[in-house]
Parts: structure tokens; C-alpha cells; sequence
């Protein structure tokens, strides 16, 4: 999947997420995570995705959207739906630590 060009509308998107108590899951390392990350959001890094219990129907996002879109293939090869929302760059709501 090539997200080099793509655009997201997350903060919609994590609003959303949120309204509906859909799991929203950064797949960014624990360190960016512990930087700040979208209120709620649960941390599992991209390279634990073989193996993460990940709840169907769950939003991913990362800082640009290419590791989430990478994160919803592995994903979806396991047979668990889940849905790219993009990344930090595209959000601008309230960050927390």
C-alpha cells in the first residue's frame, strides 16, 4: 500500500472513533506513544502487529499514516478488520501523555 500522497481526515475520523467507543490504536514505538498521543488511544507498535490481540474494527494511526496503513495490512493477512485513520500529522485536537 503506497501512502505517500495520501491525505486523511483524522481529526473526523478520531472524533468518530471516540463518539462510537471504537478501540483507536497508535502504532507508533512506545517512545513516540509516551511523547504524546491521541486521548485514549491504546499503544501497540507496528513490529508486535504479527502477534497483538487487536480488537476488530479498530482505527490505527502513526505520525503520517504510512506505518497504520502497513499495520492495517498485517492486520487484515490475520483477518482482523481494522482501519487506517492516518497520523499525528493530520490531527489537531488534544494530545496527551
Amino acid at each position: 500500500m503506497d501512502n505517500t500522497y495520501k491525505t486523511y481526515d483524522t481529526d473526523k475520523l478520531v472524533e468518530q472513533a471516540q463518539r462510537a467507543g471504537t478501540p483507536i490504536v497508535d502504532v507508533r514505538p512506545k517512545e513516540m506513544y509516551a511523547e504524546g498521543h491521541i486521548p485514549g488511544a491504546v499503544n501497540i507498535p507496528l513490529a508486535d502487529m504479527e502477534t497483538a490481540d487487536v480488537k476488530p474494527g479498530s482505527v490505527l494511526y502513526c505520525m503520517t499514516g504510512y506505518h497504520a496503513g502497513l499495520a492495517e495490512e498485517v492486520l487484515h493477512k490475520r483477518g482482523i478488520r481494522a482501519t487506517d485513520i492516518g497520523g499525528m500529522d493530520f490531527y489537531h485536537g488534544p494530545v496527551e501523555k
